[in-house]
């Protein structure tokens, strides 16, 4: 029995991904008309509690950067989803962030609301 509940410890252990922390992220160039376009960068910075994602996302803006906030955060073993919302004067744009955390990298994608496809990214940690 005791030795059951070592082997389930240490895989509860192993399954937790650490992502509470700031991480720097460039977006993956696709092949084809996208590939002329530069990666985006930018900053993920994010906290968890309880299986909840919060924090921010943070990219260069034209004149200030813009800083996103993280909605509807949710952290599964080593997948985490989480939503941001862009506002501009013409209209709200929402994005969805789906990726899997391992060992200081994350990888996922960022897909704009109506999208067919996202946008791959890497994000490394920054602190």
């Amino acid at each position: 029995m005791k030795l059951a509940c070592a082997l389930l410890a240490c895989a509860l252990a192993a399954s937790a991904v650490e992502i509470d922390g700031v991480w720097t992220a460039q977006t993956t160039p696709r092949k084809g008309k996208a590939a002329d376009k530069p990666a985006a960068t930018f900053t993920l910075d994010l906290k968890t509690r309880d299986g909840k994602i919060t924090g921010t996302v943070s990219m260069a803006g034209k004149r200030k950067p813009v800083v996103l906030s993280v909605q509807n955060g949710k952290l599964d073993g080593d997948r985490l989803s989480f939503t941001t919302v862009q506002h501009s004067k013409k209209a709200d744009v929402a994005f969805s962030w789906q990726a899997t955390a391992g060992a200081g990298q994350i990888d996922g994608t960022r897909t704009r609301e109506g999208a067919k496809r996202g946008v791959p990214f890497t994000a490394k940690r920054s602190n």
